[in-house]
């Protein structure tokens, strides 16, 4: 009831663009869902400005699944994230989304810049 069906879902690096709610539910919210059960989020800013509606806060939630490659850990994230969602007709139509995924996979084991340099 929120989103148009039609929505555009601008995901963090790996990721990349999703089109419709369908694809959305089924390649975002099913697979993280189901990687973090008991996740929750809460938004410590919250803007609005004509069309456009901001937020920015932490989710955090235990790793049961599979997540972006990664096999369940059981152990604790706190995933900083900022969203920015453009409305149409009352509805979201688009949302741009940031994750500081590096900071999510040190807290789940999983070093991605030990081999940079």
């Amino acid at each position: 009831e929120y989103w148009t069906p039609d929505m555009i879902w601008h995901g963090p690096p790996g990721f990349g663009d999703i089109h419709g709610l369908d694809g959305f539910k089924q390649q975002v919210l099913k697979p993280f869902y189901s990687a973090f059960p008991d996740y929750h989020a809460k938004n410590d800013i919250e803007v609005a400005d004509g069309d456009w509606i901001a937020a920015t806060g932490f989710v955090t939630g235990t790793q049961r699944g599979d997540w972006m490659g990664l096999p369940p850990t059981g152990k604790l994230m706190r995933m900083r994230f900022s969203d920015f969602w453009l409305v149409r007709n009352g509805r979201l139509a688009e949302n741009w989304v940031m994750i500081d995924s590096v900071d999510v996979m040190r807290q789940l084991g999983v070093d991605v810049l030990k081999n940079i340099g």
